[in-house]
């Protein structure tokens, strides 16, 4: 917001951008932390692994470099799953960059899907009997060692020099895997280059990933009123802040109580309530029940940072919600919340 206001301040724009960049290096760490310890908020859909693949061959050969070799072998038939695929996508980048790092005189990265039936005796970490889609990506780089292979999914292990990795890539791929309900296994010997195999249940349902990426939709304007209750005082200020611009009235709080004090107050005329998860008086589930005592028609808004058993550790795995997840721009706010003022009804049930 900052830098569109300074645009035409060359040298303190130049300032925001910086702000900007170490925002974004930060916010991907935490991403990339969150993702080994199986903590984020993911999005799982229906999608086919050969159409992900082909569609990063061409982004892949500009993050690698053209020194190496990039040959793609997609399963003949579909080799669809169920996964973020925003995620999935993040693995196979991981991977590559892993794999270029192994070359510096350059090679070849194959990356191919396979349908696999894992039978008795065949495990791969915790997976149960049942048939699978293979994700292997294959280079012929310098290999590891036995050594080396034990410790490669430890957060902040890395055999690069100061200043070369976080030690995170590799981490990374394994939480968003195990999260995705999959495994992983390493083959490599030193010399002979390395071989991941990422193994995600098979499924047999329609893909739902469209072939092109959808344009973000321009951001609406309404002059609905909005009950915001966050207790991080920066993150409130910035909602309100986002909304008011486009012209919503906000009334904004940090406690549940306080919430239900101005939904009274308002005699109904709240439209939405867009309610942290997490918070020290009570959770989000419990704001958006008090609330809705007084405001039964209220839709509702969770924004959260925290994963999927998280939420449900907060009373709110069997209920019908939506979830706006941290970090977000404004343009998705906006977004999401036309979404659910426009809906159908409700998104909260009055009883549980």
């Amino acid at each position: 917001m900052l830098r569109t206001r300074l645009a035409g301040d060359a040298a303190s724009r130049q300032s925001a951008d910086l702000i900007h960049q170490a925002g974004e290096q930060a916010a991907g760490l935490t991403r990339q932390l969150l993702a080994f310890s199986r903590k984020q908020l993911l999005q799982p859909k229906v999608i086919d692994l050969n159409r992900i693949v082909t569609n990063l061959h061409r982004l892949l050969q500009r993050i690698i470099g053209e020194h190496i070799e990039i040959q793609t072998a997609p399963e003949a038939s579909p080799a669809c799953v169920k996964a973020d695929p925003g995620q999935i996508e993040q693995v196979i980048v991981n991977l590559g960059v892993n794999a270029r790092d192994a070359m510096p005189r350059g090679g070849r990265l194959m990356i191919r899907t396979v349908n696999i039936e894992l039978g008795p005796g065949e495990p791969v970490g915790e997976l149960a009997v049942g048939a699978y889609i293979a994700l292997e990506v294959t280079d012929s780089g310098e290999g590891m060692d036995e050594e080396t292979k034990k410790r490669i999914f430890e957060p902040f292990f890395t055999t690069k020099g100061p200043g070369k990795g976080t030690g995170l890539g590799l981490a990374t791929v394994y939480g968003i895997v195990r999260q995705s309900h999959g495994g992983i296994e390493v083959e490599s010997e030193k010399g002979k280059g390395s071989t991941f195999r990422i193994l995600l249940p098979r499924v047999d349902e329609v893909v739902d990933m469209p072939d092109t990426v959808a344009v973000a939709a321009p951001r609406v304007a309404g002059g609905e009123t909005i009950l915001i209750v966050e207790d991080e005082e920066i993150v409130r200020e910035l909602v309100c802040e986002i909304l008011r611009a486009d012209g919503y009235r906000v009334l904004a709080t940090d406690r549940g109580s306080e919430a239900a004090r101005l939904a009274g107050q308002e005699k109904g005329r709240i439209d939405l309530l867009i309610s942290d998860v997490v918070m020290p008086e009570m959770n989000g589930g419990e704001v958006a029940r008090c609330v809705r005592e007084v405001a039964p028609r209220v839709r509702v808004l969770f924004v959260s940072g925290y994963s999927e058993n998280d939420m449900a550790d907060q009373g709110l795995e069997a209920l019908a919600f939506q979830v706006l997840q941290k970090p977000f721009t404004p343009s998705v706010l906006a977004a999401k919340v036309r979404e659910v003022l426009q809906g159908d009804g409700p998104t909260f049930p009055k009883s549980v």
